[in-house]
């Protein structure tokens, strides 16, 4: 048996790996969450969301193009959405609204533009794990559906910080 191939049949295809002492469970190294601690992220992000709304009114500010304004406005907008759907999600999981917060962060951060269009790039890819964790926790084909249009929309966030990143000067 060619053990290149048995190795990365293990990696991809291993069952379950769980820590009994911390209740933690693996799959391919990928932390497995319930559906209880899913909920909870699901609050938690509803927060990030709107930082990361506001975090993006300051970046719009700083774009040097019209043409990028525009790029980092729409990422916004679905921003926007997101917290919206995440709202909605956790209300009906758990009959709760969730109050609106108007986040008001101190955004006078010292970046450039190119280093908070960075800064953005790795909190959509971030944000792109969690919602993958949140996802395979969901009971119906709605709330799944629901996280992969916004899991789907962070990729195509990130692919856009990526186009700004690579034309900043």
């Amino acid at each position: 048996m060619n053990l290149d191939y048995y190795n990365m049949y293990n990696q991809y295809y291993s069952f379950p790996e769980q820590n009994y002492r911390n209740n933690e469970v693996k799959i391919n190294n990928q932390e497995i969450i319930n559906l209880n601690q899913a909920v909870e992220l699901i609050r938690q992000s509803v927060e990030a969301e709107k930082e990361d709304e506001v975090f993006y009114d300051k970046i719009i500010k700083q774009a040097p193009t019209e043409k990028e304004k525009n790029i980092i406005s729409s990422i916004r907008d679905d921003e926007r959405k997101h917290n919206q759907i995440l709202r909605r999600l956790y209300y009906e999981f758990t009959g709760q609204i969730i109050p609106e917060n108007n986040f008001m962060n101190d955004l006078n951060n010292s970046l450039d533009y190119k280093d908070n269009l960075e800064k953005a790039l790795f909190g959509e890819l971030d944000a792109v794990v969690k919602y993958r964790k949140i996802m395979g926790t969901m009971p119906n084909g709605d709330s799944y559906t629901l996280l992969m249009s916004i899991m789907t929309d962070e990729l195509r966030h990130a692919n856009k910080y990526n186009f700004l990143i690579h034309n900043a000067k």
